[in-house]
């Protein structure tokens, strides 16, 4: 089967790029061809699969055609594609035009369309209108297909996915000072919806209910302000003084002795990161599916979560709940943790996601089942 690929895709700094990266290293063992239009060229040397971008769109459609592709797999979110949507929007008929199944992954569906309101519906609408197969990560994804007229659409969950140890939990425990105490993780891009501020005022009020609370316990910040392009800038900037907020409300709170920020994690760290953490703190808003989740599920790290989108069906019965915008729910809950002999009680045994394999099994059967008629019913902006 020949698989074209179509998203962020490495060296771009990218979650959704680095899933399509591993479906593609999967494909490929499995016997399957596999090339990719990436959303853009980033870095001077681009993996040998990449041959085109949505720099140059006449240019990724010539080699598209030239190809010849079974399969065209678009790997979508709003993030991910940024200034280069209008560019998609116009090579998706293109490419429908092609006799190859066309399939696309939403992996924000819910996350953009609460979000962008209005026009996130129309955008997706507009993306819907060219699938033949949809593939989304979680329940709450399905259910939103049909308000957003859509019907079927097939849940792969997303994978746990461990990777390899390179740098020692020692090592960042000496780089970053962090001797030997407990250390609570917010991992990722930092972004308004995923809480950090929520965050800082739980820990202060656990630290006002009980100054001992917080005695050899750190939070360690693992990630820096998302990039952006053209117009998404505006985004970046609104990241950007919210982080300036957060670390404004540690000062005042008097955790500064507290708190470490590493800035961006190279990917040598990532797996070290997860073995330091004594729990991953996932206060998010808004949220559909969580790779941090997955990463935490690998390593056997337990979660400390808001019970909202996939991280509600992912976590269900977990001690460790709390709602979402709640920070004294929050404080109850990490002092719970912080007090606890047993972390893990309630929480999925490392791994119990379903791994890689299974999940490329799952996209390859999507690929190989029948289409629905195109008639692009019900799919109007």
């Amino acid at each position: 089967m020949k698989i074209l690929l179509v998203g962020p895709y490495p060296p771009a700094k990218d979650g959704i790029g680095d899933y399509a990266q591993a479906l593609a290293g999967e494909f490929v063992r499995a016997g399957h061809e596999v090339r990719v239009l990436a959303v853009r060229g980033d870095g001077p040397v681009l993996p040998g699969e990449v041959f085109g971008t949505l720099d140059s769109v006449r240019a990724a459609l010539s080699a598209a055609r030239a190809w010849a592709p079974d399969v065209v797999h678009v790997q979508f979110a709003v993030a991910a594609f940024g200034t280069r949507i209008p560019a998609l929007l116009r090579v998706l008929p293109a490419l429908r035009a092609l006799p190859a199944k066309l399939v696309v992954t939403l992996h924000e569906v819910t996350r953009d369309t609460a979000t962008l309101g209005p026009l996130g519906r129309s955008l997706y609408r507009r993306v819907l209108r060219a699938a033949d197969q949809v593939i989304v990560h979680t329940a709450a994804a399905l259910r939103r297909l049909s308000a957003l007229d859509h019907l079927g659409g097939t849940l792969v969950r997303h994978p746990v996915h461990r990777p390899a140890e390179v740098t020692s939990p020692a090592d960042l425990r000496a780089r970053f000072g962090l001797g030997a105490d407990r250390v609570l993780l917010a991992f990722g891009f930092i972004h308004v919806d995923k809480g950090l501020d929520d965050t800082v005022r739980a820990l202060a009020a656990a630290h006002r209910a009980d100054p001992a609370a917080l005695r050899g316990v750190r939070l360690v910040v693992a990630g820096r302000v998302r990039p952006r392009r053209g117009a998404f800038r505006v985004l970046e900037a609104r990241d950007h003084l919210h982080l300036l907020r957060v670390r404004a409300a540690i000062t005042r709170a008097g955790l500064d002795d507290r708190v470490v920020f590493t800035d961006y994690v190279p990917d040598a760290d990532v797996a070290g990161w997860f073995r330091v953490a004594a729990a991953v703190l996932l206060p998010y808003r808004r949220i559909e599916q969580s790779g941090v989740a997955g990463l935490a599920d690998a390593f056997g790290t337990p979660v400390l979560a808001s019970d909202v989108g996939g991280l509600a069906e992912q976590f269900t019965g977990s001690p460790w709940l709390f709602p979402p915008r709640d920070p004294g729910a929050m404080a109850d809950v990490l002092v719970r943790f912080l007090g606890t002999t047993d972390p893990h009680v309630g929480r999925t045994r490392a791994g119990e996601g379903p791994c890689l394999a299974d999940v490329v099994a799952r996209t390859l059967a999507v690929y190989r089942a029948s289409a629905p008629a195109r008639t692009g019913s019900g799919c109007a902006a």
